[in-house]
């Protein structure tokens, strides 16, 4: 056998007495009154590793490595030999210390009594002599370690598991040298009141008669000593710790204090450190990502649970999406790579959404709240208050962020026992206390973490209110969706777009509540008319028009005539495309236009006018397109507000192109790219460009399309523009394919096409893509393509526009002398039943 039961540089042989036990240490056995013991060798290693170092608690990693080195065992073998000397020395031999492990507190009668100690040969911390690694933490540990040298209290916040007890023993263990009379670490955390504070304190400072040690003799004997007080977990005893603290400071101000809590102390010169969750590395290779924050962490517990587990490339991905849905808190990224021998990693990936059943695999040393993530989260959630518990629950409604408005309506929750302005103070402890996130920015936002959200959903349906926070968060949103129609006209659509774009999961939330069983009709038509700028302007149309198709199904005689009519006009705003159908969109025109009428509404009566001229040139009726531009000229008014008249510049801009007036559609759009730049609005800008581009390759000047084109790829990819990214792509594709650059042509179509397929807009660019399949060879998969565009061009009713005009005429022509008629037939009649983006695809494959 090994031995692995003495410390380094230890002799073997000898023998220790403890009470009535005599173990020989070179037989490797016990004696107790006399009689040998029947014990394993397993065991008798465990005990003289214990032995060994009494001094201090030995984890149960290390007791492993020591008695089993090199073998892989179950955690419980350790508990069963402990157990077993527990029973032959008596239960007060080996003592359990939660989080750090085991200690041998039985004297050792045999050792030579040690000197007198002497004050400078006095231990100068209680600190742990081995800390337990650290992953991604470097950043905060210089930076706290920056602030304790330099401020007298600072106080680590987070949430429960997030780290904040080994941040702070960490930094403590770094400045040691620092502090000539020592580091003293006071542990919280199995503290059932605030009364023990003083004497868990008294006891961590090596006083005598720790239990009968007062404050004030306490700060006493701190006073003029130069040490470093750590006060760890203390949120539970948050008043009494505050009450050491404040004492200290006040007398004994040679002392520097560092905490770690859940909510600050809020003491006067409290420096306050929030601790964020570990970094989840992204686009980064596995070389590097590996050393990262949430991703080192989980890659360390997991070789530590199952010593095959290795990172790779394959594995990479699921990795990192367990530690982003774990929202890089140590805690749970421990409990998971903890049940990777049972699971294995794409087991514990699938079985996040019950993460609360699933991550309950805490070491046997932890502290019983951080056994298991529910016990974490249910002894944090019950220091909070009735009313901080009710709203917390209620915003678990909220998917991602929330703005402060929307946290006061979900809050009060519709009910009356809570008014906004108590939310508001509620919401603020909630951030102080770690179970709302803070987020930077100009105007503030919040955030529950996902655990923090899961757990906060189960308490809202024990409460039974899910449905009441439900229609509150519904409403919510409402609310806010109307308020940015309100800056349709009067702020740039970049500005409303980071105003707005960040609610957009809470607002696909809030339609799939109206729109479901226990839903609100009213509210769904309301919502998706007011909101239905966002699906246009995050390229999401395909997926606002289905929104919006289910909200018209819904429009009966009660509803409300302004409503319907947005939601007419909404449909129009999301179908910047010939591939939805004439006959619709007229529809949809002629309602919105009757019903602005009757509401004496001539702003949305003058856009609404602009629209239908631009269907009209699109069905290829220049003089109704004409006449009905020229009765929106007229029912514009120069005093609205300049961004009014896009629409109008717009239906300028395509009725003169459709006429095949290059130079007045050039004029219209260069005016409206005037407006855009002068109002900031780059968004906007891009839509002007692209429409430029599309003028000059219908022109002929494809030299000047190709320069076009690449700046405006380049400067919506650089300022991440991704409104028109998708015809900017497939028209500068198109640009291409015509001048013979076939390969670059190729891969900006293949990037266009999944952006086009979001927005339904696939067969704006069908002819260009089945031209390109022609030009690289794919001649019978060209007239495939071929036949969906003549198949889709018949449904739809709109006539093709010039730039596609042109790249069918050439198209037909080259099949029609390259390939023989009946085989065209043949091919055409083959393609006229693919759908479109499948068309589309084939082309490019």
């Amino acid at each position: 056998m090994t031995d692995l039961g003495r410390a380094p540089g230890q002799d073997a042989g000898g023998e220790i007495r403890v009470g009535k036990v005599r173990i020989d240490r070179a037989a490797r056995t016990l004696e107790v009154d006399g009689q040998p013991a029947k014990l394993g060798a397993r065991a008798v290693d465990v005990l003289l590793a214990l032995v060994d170092r009494r001094e201090r608690a030995v984890g149960k990693n290390e007791l492993l490595d020591l008695v089993w080195p090199d073998v892989v065992v179950e955690e419980n073998n350790l508990q069963v030999h402990i157990s077993a000397l527990r029973k032959l020395l008596g239960q007060e031999a080996i003592v359990t210390i939660p989080g750090r492990g085991y200690r041998f507190a039985l004297a050792d009668e045999t050792a030579t009594a040690p000197p007198p100690t002497t004050a400078r040969d006095a231990p100068r911390t209680n600190l742990p002599a081995v800390l337990a690694p650290l992953y991604g933490r470097d950043a905060e540990r210089t930076a706290v370690a920056d602030k304790v040298r330099r401020l007298p209290l600072v106080s680590i916040v987070g949430p429960g598991g997030i780290g904040k007890s080994r941040l702070a023993q960490a930094v403590a263990h770094d400045l040691l040298p620092a502090f000539p009379d020592g580091v003293w670490l006071v542990e919280f955390a199995p503290l059932d009141d605030g009364a023990q504070v003083v004497p868990a304190a008294a006891t961590a400072l090596q006083r005598r008669s720790a239990l009968g040690v007062n404050l004030a003799q306490l700060v006493e004997w701190l006073r003029g000593r130069r040490l470093l007080l750590v006060l760890d977990n203390c949120e539970h005893v948050l008043d009494a710790a505050a009450e050491l603290v404040a004492a200290v400071r006040r007398d004994a101000p040679d002392v520097q204090l560092l905490t770690t809590s859940q909510e600050p102390l809020r003491l006067a010169d409290e420096q306050i450190v929030r601790l964020g969750t570990l970094a989840v590395p992204a686009k980064l290779p596995l070389e590097q990502a590996q050393h990262v924050g949430a991703l080192a962490l989980f890659v360390a517990r997991a070789r530590a649970a199952d010593p095959r587990f290795r990172l790779a490339a394959e594995n990479l991905h699921a990795a990192l999406d367990i530690c982003a849905r774990l929202d890089g808190i140590a805690l749970a990224i421990e409990l998971a790579a903890a049940r990777l021998p049972l699971l294995g990693l794409d087991g514990v990936r699938a079985r996040l959404d019950d993460r609360f059943r699933m991550l309950t695999g805490g070491t046997r040393f932890a502290m019983p709240r951080h056994q298991t993530l529910r016990a974490a989260l249910e002894w944090s959630h019950a220091l909070l208050t009735a009313d901080e518990q009710t709203v917390f629950r209620r915003l678990g409604v909220f998917v991602g962020s929330f703005d402060l408005d929307s946290a006061q309506r979900v809050g009060a929750g519709g009910d009356d026992t809570l008014d906004r302005w108590a939310v508001l103070d509620i919401l603020g402890a909630l951030v102080d206390k770690s179970w709302v996130q803070a987020e930077d920015g100009a105007v503030p936002r919040y955030r529950l973490l996902e655990s923090s959200r899961a757990f906060a959903l189960e308490r809202l349906d024990a409460a039974g209110e899910t449905p009441l926070a439900q229609r509150a968060h519904a409403e919510a949103m409402l609310a806010r969706f109307d308020a940015s129609r309100d800056g349709t006209w009067l702020s740039t659509t970049d500005a409303r777009i980071a105003e707005y774009g960040a609610d957009f999961d809470n607002l696909k939330a809030a339609l799939t509540w109206a729109h479901g069983v226990a839903g609100d009709a009213s509210t769904a038509i309301a919502l998706v008319g007011a909101s239905a700028w966002l699906w246009r302007f995050l390229g999401r149309q395909a997926e606002g028009r289905a929104w919006l198709e289910r909200a018209l199904e819904r429009v009966n005689g009660a509803t409300p005539a302004a409503r319907e009519a947005r939601l007419h006009y909404a449909f129009l705003e999301l179908s910047r495309s010939r591939a939805i159908g004439a006959e619709r969109l007229l529809a949809h025109a002629e309602r919105a236009l009757v019903l602005y009428r009757q509401l004496g509404d001539p702003v949305r009566t003058c856009l609404t006018l602009a629209h239908q001229a631009l269907l009209y040139a699109w069905l290829g009726d220049p003089a109704r397109a004409a006449a009905t531009l020229a009765e929106a000229d007229a029912a514009f008014d120069p005093q609205w507000a300049p961004l009014l008249k896009r629409p109008l510049l717009t239906a300028r801009g395509v009725v003169h192109y459709e006429a095949r007036r290059l130079d007045l559609a050039r004029a219209a759009w260069a005016e409206r790219l005037a407006i855009e730049r002068q109002l900031g609005e780059r968004e906007m800008e891009m839509a002007a460009l692209t429409n430029l581009v599309d003028i000059d390759f219908t022109a002929g000047n494809l030299a000047a399309a190709i320069v076009g084109g690449r700046e405006l790829v380049a400067a919506i990819r650089r300022e991440r523009l991704r409104s028109w990214e998708s015809f900017a792509l497939g028209n500068l594709s198109a640009a291409l394919t015509a001048a013979g650059q076939l390969d670059e042509a190729l891969q900006l179509a293949r990037e266009a096409l999944p952006l086009l397929a979001g927005q339904g807009a696939t067969a704006s660019f069908l002819e260009h893509f089945a031209l390109l399949a022609l030009r690289r060879g794919g001649v019978e998969v060209a007239a495939q393509v071929l036949g969906c565009v003549d198949t889709t061009h018949a449904r739809v009713g709109f006539r093709r526009g010039p730039a596609e005009q042109i790249a069918y005429e050439t198209l037909r022509a080259a099949l029609e002398k390259d390939v023989r008629a009946e085989r065209l037939s043949e091919l055409r009649a083959a393609g006229a039943a693919l759908a479109v983006d499948d068309a589309a695809r084939l082309a490019l494959a």
